[in-house]
């Protein structure tokens, strides 16, 4: 399930950067990290701080109340 739900956000924040027309390169340098440390942050979203998290999110215009709570509902 965990997998499932990081895949998501993944996903989620890809699409993001497609519609703001930014690649991990530029993601990396407007967030000032390592764009190694940028893809081992995107494979792995739960490794964001808060803070990232919402640098990212404001740098994407996404929500991230969003984007933490994907696939946490019950079905």
């Amino acid at each position: 399930m965990e997998l499932r739900t990081n895949l998501q956000r993944y996903e989620f924040i890809r699409f993001a950067m497609f519609k703001k027309k930014l690649t991990k390169v530029d993601l990396s340098k407007l967030m000032n990290i390592s764009y190694p440390t940028m893809l081992s942050k995107l494979n792995n979203i739960g490794n964001l701080r808060i803070s990232e998290a919402s640098e990212l999110c404001e740098i994407l215009d996404i929500n991230l109340i969003e984007l933490i709570t994907i696939n946490n509902f019950k079905r």
